[in-house]
C-alpha cells in the first residue's frame, strides 16, 4: 500500500509543480499562463524565477523598457518604467504547450490558424522596419487588435508550409510594429 501511495505522490508532484508539459492558456489581450500585462516585474520573477539574459533595452516615450528571457528562450517579458516600478507591457512565447482559446499557438500550421480564428478579428500586417544594413524588411504578422493590447502571431518557414513559431500578447501603442 505504502508503495502505492509514493507512486501515486510522484506521478502528481509535476503537475502541482507546474509542470513543463502543462498546457497554459493565451490570453487575448491579458496575457500568457500566469504572466499578464500590467502585472509588476517582483510578480513576475515570483513566477518566472531570475531572467537568463536580457534581449533588449531600449527609451519608449521617456520610459526605461527592458525585455528579459526566460526558460532558454521559453518566454521574453518586456517591462516599461524605472527598476522598482516596472510593469510588464509584453509576454511572449516560444512553446507549443501554449494555445489560445481557438487552439493556436506555436507549430500552428497556416491555413489551420486561419480557418481556427475565422471571425475573431485577426488580420494580417506588414512591419516594414529597416534591419541592421538600412534596407527595409517587409515582415509580415498575424494581429488580434484588442481595446489597449494586441495578440501577435510569428509566422515562420517557406511559404508553403508556413507555421507560428511565437506569440506575443503586447500593450499597444507601446512597442509599436512587432519585429
Amino acid at each position: 500500500m505504502f508503495a502505492v501511495a509514493v507512486a501515486f505522490a510522484v506521478a502528481l508532484a509535476p503537475a502541482a509543480a507546474g509542470s513543463p508539459s502543462r498546457s497554459l492558456p493565451i490570453q487575448h489581450g491579458v496575457g500568457i499562463g500566469a504572466i499578464k500585462l500590467g502585472m509588476s516585474g517582483s510578480d513576475v520573477r515570483t513566477r518566472l524565477g531570475r531572467p537568463r539574459a536580457v534581449i533588449e533595452r531600449r527609451v519608449i516615450r521617456g520610459q526605461p523598457y527592458v525585455e528579459f528571457e526566460y526558460d532558454f528562450g521559453a518566454w521574453n517579458v518586456g517591462l516599461l518604467g524605472r527598476k522598482g516600478h516596472r510593469r510588464v507591457v509584453l509576454v511572449g512565447t516560444g512553446l507549443a504547450r501554449h494555445k489560445s482559446p481557438e487552439g493556436v499557438g506555436v507549430g500552428t500550421k497556416e491555413g489551420v490558424f486561419w480557418r481556427r480564428v475565422r471571425g475573431e478579428g485577426f488580420r494580417a500586417r506588414r512591419c516594414n522596419r529597416p534591419d541592421p544594413s538600412g534596407s527595409m524588411n517587409g515582415f509580415v504578422h498575424w494581429v488580434r487588435p484588442g481595446r489597449g493590447t494586441e495578440t501577435v502571431y510569428f509566422p515562420g518557414g517557406p511559404p508553403s508550409s508556413r507555421t507560428v513559431t511565437g506569440v506575443e500578447v503586447r500593450a499597444v501603442p507601446t512597442l509599436g510594429c512587432a519585429f
